[in-house]
């Protein structure tokens, strides 16, 4: 008896393991089911080619101009991208975004019209932007991610040059990237086609630079120009051209090592004041898209300064030394044409503090405040009448300066509030300012801050207001320089007074030491002439907008035109001559844009490189305005990301397998990867039956513990 029970234990357990074991078998057999399995493993059963939804990623940059042996790159990429389209059979769909630096989806969603995704892609065209794979494979899974085929497809089409994947995949420079979101987060098979073949050999124009930032007629400057060879073997001559306008001005021949960067500069002077343009080129080579490099230089010409103070003949003489004698505010207007020779830029004249507040202003661009001892009501209603017309001031404050005068104007156009009088002992020096600054650029190579700077033994309290910038500060971190700009004048305050103050208290036979007080020892220092020029130049061209804007493609161009706001711009791409129609327009490349209300003009549609003028209506006149894009020169380096490196970052397929021979897509290869078939259904049915199994084994093991019998079990035994 007690064998026979050991004996029917065991079978027992073994029979209630076995149904536990089917119980999982069945949770695990319906929950595949509910994920819709799709069996890909060449086997009768999967013998049916499923549906299929495909998204070509085809790449546009301007680097896909590039000439290979065998054709140019992006033509190749779009044979590629039409023969993987032609494989497609009724029932599939289709989608198309051309890759540059931002995706431009020909096509927001899939599209079972076939034809017309491959219609867009024989009519595309490469851009003139640089490369970002990331937003393009974002987009392109977005896409896929709406899908409802188990069959999804994505194909990047490439010259795979390796600056457009900087932050792929988790890398930027070295460093490891976290991602907002998985890459392959639509489950697609990601399939990358490479179309460059080869070393590749290119030179470009990096950059242009002129030699300082303000330019002014008769002054010769120099055009600071980069080329890069991006090429393992050395460029033995090639040929940079400088055209201003469309006419050839200066040709240069250079030559380069292997990967070689260098700077050639080359001297010019312009005769006429205004913006002028031009650009430089290269000699012809297999991507010359980024051969031709353009720039608008603004040149000023004839600047009218009122010098306003007691003792302003040296301040005059130091604005322009070929002045024998400068006109008085009273001395007839043709008197300064006289003394105005050869196209002398400055033109100074001067009056006293008494003169300036009723004195007409309508025929300056400049005012200097020089040792102002007060600002009185009238003189401040003509500075603000000045600045509102779009001029400048620039105002040398010192000891003397009365500070309640001064202070009544902060909060209107001053860019500081005035506090009490500072001495230094030891003198102070401008330690720090914006070097790049258009009137600190010129000190950029031996520094301002040397042995024969000027020396401060006085200064003021400056409490800068919050619409003004500090461009430069002495030792003790007290500001030097500060500029307010509201969009119309432009106002520049110097901390430091230009002449000796005189004591009202020496006696007669004291000597000139003790009857004259000296703020400093700029007026005769060799600093003083440049940054008075440069100051005048500055707020010259800040009267006019001119502070050249130059940009890539792509880039937003911004400017300020107050007396225009709520109004609009019309901006026309002007490139060359040859470009426009008969008439002198082109409709296509004009575009109108609006101003904001605060007069800020804002304009995206930098799409393509060249000249673009901006004309503004104001209440008085027509204005223009000229700007230069260019392509980013990054795009030019032809060097390719290994393509096995590349799948890694993206979850892909990479190289060439046997759907691909050279530029021909084999058909038969691409459709046995896409047959298979659903086997959810047959999951569920072998779900019912273990199901049926189940219950047969536990009403069984039900029967044998309540049956009848000698072998059965009584409720104490079990």
């Amino acid at each position: 008896l007690m064998a026979a029970h050991r004996e029917n234990a065991r079978r027992f357990q073994l029979r209630h393991l076995l149904i536990l074991l089917l119980r999982m078998v069945i949770i695990a057999l319906i929950a595949l089911a509910l994920a819709r399995p799709f069996l890909t493993l060449g086997l009768p059963v999967a013998s049916v080619r499923a549906k299929t939804d495909v998204v070509i990623v085809l790449d546009n940059s301007y680097s896909m101009a590039y000439q290979d042996v065998d054709g140019i790159r992006f033509e190749k990429a779009k044979t590629l991208a039409t023969d993987i389209l032609e494989t497609l059979r009724h029932g599939d769909s289709a989608s198309l975004i051309l890759m540059s630096d931002v995706p431009n989806p020909v096509f927001q969603q899939l599209t079972p019209d076939i034809g017309s995704v491959v219609a867009a892609i024989k009519d595309a065209e490469v851009s003139y932007r640089a490369t970002n794979v990331q937003p393009s494979l974002e987009l392109a899974h977005e896409i896929l991610a709406e899908s409802e085929q188990l069959n999804r497809e994505l194909y990047l089409i490439s010259d795979f040059a390796k600056n457009g994947w900087e932050n792929v995949g988790g890398f930027s420079s070295g460093v490891s990237l976290r991602l907002p979101r998985p890459y392959n987060r639509s489950g697609a098979r990601v399939s990358l086609i490479p179309v460059a073949q080869g070393e590749s050999h290119n030179t470009n124009i990096e950059e242009i630079q002129p030699s300082n930032q303000l330019i002014g007629v008769y002054l010769p400057f120099q055009l600071n120009v980069t080329t890069a060879n991006h090429s393992v073997a050395p460029l033995a001559r090639s040929i940079i051209t400088l055209f201003i306008g469309s006419e050839k001005q200066k040709t240069v021949s250079f030559s380069a090592a292997a990967n070689e960067s260098l700077n050639t500069s080359l001297t010019y002077n312009f005769s006429t004041p205004g913006t002028h343009t031009g650009y430089f080129t290269l000699t012809s080579d297999r991507l010359n898209i980024d051969n031709r490099r353009y720039f608008a230089l603004d040149v000023i010409g004839e600047v009218r300064v009122l010098c306003v103070g007691e003792q302003t003949e040296y301040l005059t003489l130091a604005l322009n030394p070929r002045h024998i004698s400068a006109p008085s505010a009273a001395t007839d207007a043709a008197v300064s044409e006289d003394i105005n020779p050869g196209g002398v830029m400055i033109l100074p004249t001067q009056c006293t503090p008494n003169q300036f507040e009723s004195l007409p202003l309508e025929d300056y661009d400049v005012i200097i405040l020089a040792d102002v001892a007060e600002i009185t009501p009238q003189a401040g209603a003509q500075l603000q009448t000045f600045l509102r017309q779009g001029k400048s001031v620039i105002a040398f404050v010192g000891s003397g300066s009365q500070v309640a005068s001064y202070n009544r104007f902060s909060d209107a156009f001053l860019p500081a509030e005035f506090g009490g009088t500072l001495r230094w002992t030891p003198p102070e020096q401008v330690r720090t300012y914006q070097e790049t600054h258009p009137i600190f650029d010129i000190f950029r190579n031996e520094g301002f801050s040397t042995q024969y700077a000027p020396q401060f033994y006085r200064g003021v309290v400056l409490r800068p207001t919050p619409e003004s910038k500090v461009i430069a500060r002495f030792g003790d971190d007290t500001p030097f320089l500060i500029e307010r700009s509201d969009g119309t004048g432009t106002v520049l305050l110097y901390n430091c007074g230009l002449f000796p103050q005189q004591n009202g208290n020496s006696n007669a036979g004291a000597g000139p030491s003790s009857a004259t007080t000296y703020s400093n020892d700029l007026l005769v220092n060799p600093y003083f002439l440049p940054i008075l020029q440069q100051s005048v130049l500055y707020t010259a061209a800040a009267n006019n907008n001119r502070v050249t804007w130059g940009g890539h493609i792509g880039d937003t161009y911004t400017a300020r035109y107050p007396r225009s706001a709520g109004g609009k711009a019309t901006i026309e791409l002007k490139t060359d001559t040859d470009t426009l129609a008969d008439d002198g327009s082109d409709t296509e490349n004009i575009s109108v844009v609006p101003i904001a209300e605060d007069g800020t003009l804002q304009f995206r549609g930098t799409e393509r490189p060249g000249i673009y003028q901006v004309e503004v209506q104001t209440r008085d006149s027509r204005r223009r305005d000229l700007f230069a894009v260019n392509v980013d020169p990054r795009e030019a380096d032809l060097v390719q990301i290994p393509l096995q490196q590349a799948a890694a970052r993206v979850g892909a397929q990479a190289g060439t397998d046997e759907a691909t021979e050279g530029a021909t897509i084999t058909a038969d290869a691409y459709n046995r990867k896409r047959h298979g078939r659903e086997i959810w259904g047959e999951l569920l049915l072998l779900t019912v039956c273990l199901m049926l199994f189940e219950s047969y084994l536990s009403n069984r093991g039900t029967y044998s513990v309540t049956g009848t019998g000698e072998n059965a079990l009584t409720a104490g035994e079990v």
